[in-house]
């Protein structure tokens, strides 16, 4: 049985993480942009400003993960 850490790729966990973080800061970002619209209902605006924070909770997690990643 071989060793778990020993067929974990680093870089491939690290660079997938950065993958991950980008797609979801592109999401936050479509949030804050929708945001912007004079068009916007109250209820969407209030779901946008829910949403962001949790996307940068999200984010936050996996910088953490990354920062551990030798």
């Amino acid at each position: 049985m071989s060793n778990i850490d020993e067929d974990i790729d680093p870089i491939k966990v690290r660079t997938g993480l950065f993958a991950i973080i980008t797609a979801r800061l592109e999401d936050a970002t479509v949030f804050a942009v929708k945001g912007q619209s004079r068009d916007l209902k109250t209820a969407e605006a209030r779901n946008h400003i829910t949403d962001i924070p949790s996307i940068l909770d999200e984010v936050q997690i996996q910088l953490d993960a990354a920062e551990l990643i030798e």
